[in-house]
């Protein structure tokens, strides 16, 4: 009797592309995997169509990339794929809307990145990300649920974030690493244990190995990795 077929993990993607093959790099890297057979199954759709999620939130945008967002994960599910990873943090603003879109279960990674904050102890972070995110306080809301206050950036602050995100990895262009360093120093001025790379390009921008010596740096795309991979019942390389 053969095996039944491994899980197969899609992946709605473009939002944005270089994160996406940030995220399929990742699950490479994180899998303990001997043999090309021992890693997980994924079919992604790199969709970079998708309208503008910060645009439509500010609405600076009256076109909202919900239906295309839907379209993709309805595409993924007819594909065969048993989980869906979204790994666009500003995108979980219409995860409600995308998850009734379809009958496979969509990870959660902002809410997956709150309850692995509240159960290492913090209870003060700092979050990073695109002033979408930001304005609907995506992270705080569902870190209200675990007990975990969420503190974001001054205006100033913000714009140089925004600069990072949209500037320099959405044009291809490189970032400074020490920019990571001053940032997180004026969280942890703020008494934050912790700080949320809360945009994937800024989780390309800074890497995996991304960490300050006052304060914890949490990555939700790692997160999501490490979701991902237990869903698919792989071994997790440390």
């Amino acid at each position: 009797m053969s095996e039944a077929p491994a899980h197969l993990v899609g992946i709605l993607g473009g939002v944005g592309p270089a994160a996406t093959v940030y995220f399929e790099q990742r699950l490479v890297e994180r899998t303990d995997a001997d043999r090309d057979q021992d890693h997980v199954r994924t079919l992604v759709f790199n969709d970079a169509s998708i309208p503008d999620r910060t645009a439509f939130i500010l609405g600076e945008s009256d076109v909202s990339p919900v239906g295309p967002l839907r379209a993709c994960a309805q595409t993924l599910e007819r594909c065969g794929c048993d989980v869906l990873a979204l790994p666009c943090n500003t995108a979980h603003y219409f995860f409600d809307d995308i998850q009734a879109a379809v009958d496979v279960p969509i990870v959660n990674m902002v809410r997956a990145t709150m309850e692995h904050l509240a159960h290492t102890g913090h209870r003060r972070v700092g979050v990073l990300g695109t002033i979408g995110t930001m304005q609907v306080d995506i992270f705080g809301r569902e870190g209200a649920h675990w007990g975990v206050d969420c503190v974001y950036p001054s205006l100033p602050v913000q714009q140089r974030v925004n600069a990072i995100i949209y500037d320099e990895v959405k044009a291809g262009r490189p970032t400074d690493p020490a920019a990571l360093d001053e940032l997180a120093d004026l969280f942890a001025d703020e008494g934050c244990t912790a700080l949320i790379l809360g945009c994937t390009e800024l989780s390309f921008a800074f890497g995996s190995d991304a960490a300050h010596h006052r304060i914890a740096v949490v990555d939700p795309l790692e997160v999501l990795v490490e979701a991902v991979i237990t869903h698919a019942e792989r071994p997790l390389r440390g």
